[in-house]
């Protein structure tokens, strides 16, 4: 989850490539995965990138939104949810270890618009 100045922008990747976004406001976009193979891609990309950054979650039983300015990862498994959080700004650097994780959901997003804006 991304926390944006009054909303909540949530993003989803599962390893089948399916891929949504959701609003807290309201709304989203769902299915793109099943239809569009760059979408596809995109999920299945972060869902790899995921994998490889496990060392850096840590297993939680709650999950709060994040503060506005911060990026919140979940990250699900057979052994149960793992969290990590980084702030915008550090993983826009990309120096921050979970910046390549945020690119990649971020790409999720990306191509929504781009085959939304084909429509």
């Amino acid at each position: 989850g991304m926390g944006e100045a009054n909303a909540t922008v949530t993003v989803l990747a599962i390893f089948d490539g399916t891929a949504s976004i959701y609003f807290s406001t309201g709304g989203g976009s769902i299915g793109g995965g099943q239809s569009h193979e760059s979408i596809r891609a995109a999920a299945q990309r972060a869902v790899i990138i995921a994998s490889e950054v496990q060392r850096r979650v840590r297993k939680v039983i709650s999950y709060p939104l994040p503060k506005s300015g911060e990026v919140v990862f979940y990250l699900l498994s057979d052994a149960g949810v793992f969290s990590a959080s980084a702030t915008q700004a550090d993983l826009s650097a990309h120096g921050h270890p979970l910046s390549k994780l945020g690119s990649a959901m971020q790409d999720i997003i990306t191509q929504y618009r781009f085959t939304q804006a084909k429509q």
